[in-house]
């Protein structure tokens, strides 16, 4: 009896003496009031099952993990650790209340669908680092009108109501909350993101940019209260369920130009008018699915009014890194039209780009330049071409000089900008003595992130023997026109050599173990090889380095990778909407992010018996269950 009862008493006496460990282990991270409702993977915060109002989260916390906040009704506010680099999907999603959001200086990335459904959120602040932005992160949060976003950041611009990537080439989100009846759409824009004008509260009509030649899936699917689109001139494709699910739709303008339209294109949308032109491909598509087709303007009154007063553009947007997967255009160059000629019949004229009418909302180019419309606050403006105007084509190129003192200042950057045009065969003797200098500077064993961002005359450089790693956005945008990535080099930074518009000529070691997303992006390299212009070794497979495939170019709805693939890249397979079957050797042990993004067909991954790392969002965008491959 004794015996039992010694033994009980020093179960006890154990029980308490872990118990007490353990919640002072917990006092140092989690405060007292929130103990026990964290679940936390190392600094991955997988759920939180509390009902607080208020939530601070631990300061040990650098990752909040898919769902981890997910449909908690009763959460209003949370204090985001300072520590943070990434919000994963669907991390706050369903957070009803949740009113304000403050992302820390660390954090560098936000997951689709972030805070999709947070119907009170008004508030949201960004920090400077973040520059991967998921699709559809505000869905549904009808009260957000606007964002505050730090205007140091390079990766993002916030304007007028909508989300761009830095130089606005790639729209992310025009906010559901935005006020005014009107979107025009900026000039700048050449792409539109997955599910960019989600559930509009107030906006009514949509005029689209002249550089968007592609409406992707669901891109204006769920519209709400859009009841006008003008399509562009240059648009060729409406793809699956582009305009799906729209009940307000009354009119969609189509030009000549759209001549692939997906037959579900316009599924539920009841009340849709295409205005098409006869004999057209959109007027037989209209036909054949019995969507009606108009062949004359139906506007309303209020397509010409509005009551948005319209903010200044941010003055970086000359500057910054362009995204990921827009096309490039220069951010030094001006507009085209700046320049032009006038005729002495057209001594009056001011070019409407020049213009700063107040209340203005938007300047749309249509018909190569030949005409600009304006859309203000009390009437419509159209603008076309005076006589003896030179075109497009025939205007003389801007000086950057102007450009480069308004932007003196704002980033360190811009102070390489030069204000001359400088080609290739025109190297000077002090520009090779810069590029030695600046060569020295990296000697180590890293080449620092943005070290040559932006260097046009930075056109040849030759990678030290003590380099390991070359850092983020480290060329991005030079003037380089050959690299060779030699034996020591292991990594290659996200969007090292992105948008070197002159870089034909690339060699890579294969001793490189890691290329992150970007690295070559919107280099004509790349983009010879993937239009099938550079040839290679023949292959649909890009195999670079230590058997990264680094991009595909194929069109089979299956696929076998080669068995020479030990890692599938970031956004290799991005956009294969004709990919259904992947057979995936045992020589892959890594798929990287975003590695089959938006193969909305794809739906089966054979083999993937070696492969031991998939990163969160390599099968975003497709039917596969990216967690049930984890667990083979």
């Amino acid at each position: 009896m004794k015996k039992k009862t010694a033994i009980v008493i020093a179960v006890f006496i154990a029980g308490a003496l872990i118990g007490s460990c353990g919640m002072r282990y917990m006092g140092r991270h989690v405060f007292a009031k929130e103990d026990g409702n964290f679940r936390i993977n190392g600094s991955t915060l997988t759920a939180y099952l509390g009902n607080d109002t208020f939530v601070s989260i631990p300061d040990y916390v650098t990752t909040i993990g898919k769902g981890a906040f997910a449909k908690n009704t009763t959460l209003q506010s949370v204090e985001l650790p300072q520590n943070l680099e990434a919000i994963e999907y669907n991390a706050f999603s369903g957070c009803t209340a949740l009113d304000d959001v403050v992302l820390p200086e660390a954090v560098t990335k936000v997951g689709p669908g972030a805070f999709q459904g947070c119907t009170a959120l008004s508030v949201v602040e960004i920090g400077s680092q973040v520059n991967s932005w998921g699709s559809g992160v505000f869905n549904d949060c009808t009260a957000l009108s606007k964002l505050i976003l730090d205007e140091e950041n390079l990766y993002l611009t916030y304007y007028n109501g909508a989300l761009y990537n830095g130089d606005m080439s790639f729209l992310y989100q025009v906010l559901a909350g935005r006020q005014g009846e009107n979107y025009v759409m900026p000039e700048e824009v050449e792409e539109i993101d997955t599910y960019a004008f989600w559930n509009m509260q107030n906006v009514k009509n949509i005029m689209l940019s002249e550089n968007v030649t592609k409406i992707p899936s669901f891109s204006m699917s769920n519209m709400g209260s859009v009841e006008n689109v003008v399509l562009s001139t240059n648009v060729t494709s409406l793809e699956e369920k582009a305009f799906a699910n729209n009940n307000s739709l009354k009119q969609v303008a189509i030009y000549n130009q759209t001549t692939q339209i997906h037959e579900k294109a316009f599924s539920s949308c009841p009340n849709v008018k295409l205005l098409v032109e006869k004999n057209s491909e959109a007027d037989n598509y209209g036909k054949a699915k019995k969507v009606a087709v108009i062949y004359e303007a139906e506007y309303p009154i209020d397509f010409i009014d509005s009551n948005v007063n319209l903010e200044e553009k941010p003055s970086k947007t000359v500057t910054v890194t362009k995204k990921q997967h827009a096309t490039s255009k220069d951010d030094e160059k001006t507009e085209k039209e700046d320049s032009v000629e006038m005729s002495e019949d057209a001594e009056s004229y001011e070019h409407p780009l020049d213009m700063q009418e107040e209340g203005v909302i938007g300047k749309t180019i249509i018909a190569g330049g030949n005409a600009i419309v304006l859309i203000g606050e009390n009437n419509q403006k159209i603008y076309g071409k005076p006589a003896g105007q030179v075109t497009e084509g025939e205007a003389e190129e801007t000086n950057t000089e102007a450009e480069t003192a308004k932007e003196e200042g704002s980033r360190e950057i811009a102070e390489s900008e030069t204000s001359e045009v400088v080609s290739e065969e025109e190297n000077t003797e002090e520009e090779v003595a810069k590029d030695e200098q600046n060569k020295k500077e990296t000697d180590n064993l890293t080449i620092k992130e943005r070290q040559y961002y932006k260097q046009k005359s930075l056109t040849k450089y030759e990678i030290s023997e003590t380099i390991k790693e070359i850092g983020r956005l480290s060329f991005a945008r030079s003037g380089l026109t050959a690299i060779k990535i030699p034996d020591h080099v292991k990594t290659i930074g996200y969007g090292a050599f992105y948008a070197c518009e002159d870089l034909k000529e690339v060699t890579i070691s294969d001793k490189v173990t890691d290329i992150e997303t970007k690295a070559f992006a919107d280099t004509p390299w790349l983009k010879k090889w993937l239009s099938g212009e550079e040839s290679g070794d023949g292959s649909d497979f890009l195999v670079v380095g230590d058997g990264i495939l680094l991009a595909y170019r194929g069109t089979g709805s299956k696929v076998e990778i080669p068995t020479h693939v030990k890692q599938i890249g970031s956004e290799a397979f991005k956009g294969h909407g004709e990919l259904m079957e992947v057979t995936i050797p045992d020589s892959v042990t890594k798929i990287n992010a975003e590695a089959f993004r938006d193969c909305k067909m794809l739906k089966t991954v054979k083999g993937c018996k070696g492969v031991k790392t998939i990163i969160r969002g390599a099968f975003y965008g497709t039917q596969v269950d990216e967690e049930s491959l984890k667990s083979k």
